[in-house]
């Protein structure tokens, strides 16, 4: 189980705001705020996400963060939240071959971070 994790951004003000935004509708909420850093959290869940300010002299990697969904709709709903927060479309919502019932959308932020969001039960 996952306790925290930071996405490294360049453009911390930018890069908040599209986080706050597309994790909003799998119900995620401001945490803790400082100059630099926002916590991103689920009321009473695990799994922090930090989104963290480089450092001068850090070189940003692009990372792969998948976030649980509570249905089809919720991937959907983080997919338009996504786009309409300055993300491109990387995967549409939809079912994938990674395993039967894997249902997932695909977006990569402004600074290259593969974002999905995903359910595992999906039955069409």
């Amino acid at each position: 189980m996952i306790d925290h994790m930071s996405v490294k951004v360049k453009d911390f003000d930018k890069a908040a705001a599209f986080y706050e935004a597309a994790l909003a509708p799998l119900g995620y909420v401001k945490g803790i705020e400082y100059p630099g850093g926002l916590q991103l959290h689920v009321e009473g869940e695990p799994g922090d996400v930090w989104v963290m300010a480089l450092k001068d002299d850090e070189a940003p990697l692009p990372t792969h963060i998948a976030f649980t969904a509570k249905d089809a709709e919720g991937v959907k709903a983080f997919y338009e939240a996504a786009l309409a927060a300055g993300g491109t479309d990387h995967g549409a919502p939809g079912p994938r071959d990674y395993h039967p019932g894997y249902y997932a959308a695909f977006v990569y932020d402004f600074e290259g971070n593969n974002i999905e969001a995903v359910i595992h039960d999906f039955a069409e």
